[in-house]
């Protein structure tokens, strides 16, 4: 639970310290905060990523929200709530846009990368161990399934 702790007390920091153009940027983050199944799925990165929300603080003159999920971006804040809702236990990238360099963030994001590292390599071997199941019972479209699960998995990775 430790790992909630941190993305919380994360999330409690840009809340109290940031101002957002828009008030559904505000109600999302609690939103997350609030429920432990999301708050274990997300991490924070500026990489690029399947499900990304993209959230900019009110100096930098950009978009308060745009969430991209495959090949469709919206800033639509129902748009958004919807899909984070209805995918709890997905893994939802997070990058803040500041107006300036910030220090907490930087952290955040370099202890994210051993955790999301060692999360990535404990998923790709369960997924190994999944993909070598399905083969042994002849299940053609569970590999593929778990296969494009892999792929993905191991692009993150790099």
């Amino acid at each position: 639970m430790r790992t909630a702790n941190y993305k919380r007390d994360f999330l409690d920091y840009v809340l109290y310290h940031y101002d957002f153009r828009d008030r559904t940027a505000v109600w999302i983050l609690n939103f997350i905060k609030a429920h432990p199944t999301i708050t274990n799925f997300i991490s924070f990165t500026d990489r690029s990523s399947d499900r990304r929300l993209r959230i900019a603080e009110e100096t930098t003159g950009r978009p308060t929200l745009v969430f991209e999920k495959g090949q469709i971006i919206t800033t639509d804040g129902e748009v958004i709530f919807h899909d984070i809702n209805s995918n709890k236990a997905s893994p939802l990238y997070i990058e803040f846009i500041f107006h300036d360099r910030n220090r907490r963030y930087e952290a955040v994001k370099e202890r994210e990368k051993g955790d999301v590292g060692s999360h990535i390599n404990s998923q790709i071997r369960n997924l190994e161990a999944e993909i070598d199941a399905a083969l042994q019972n002849n299940d053609r479209s569970l590999f593929y399934e778990l296969s494009d699960q892999l792929n993905k998995a191991r692009s993150i990775e790099r």
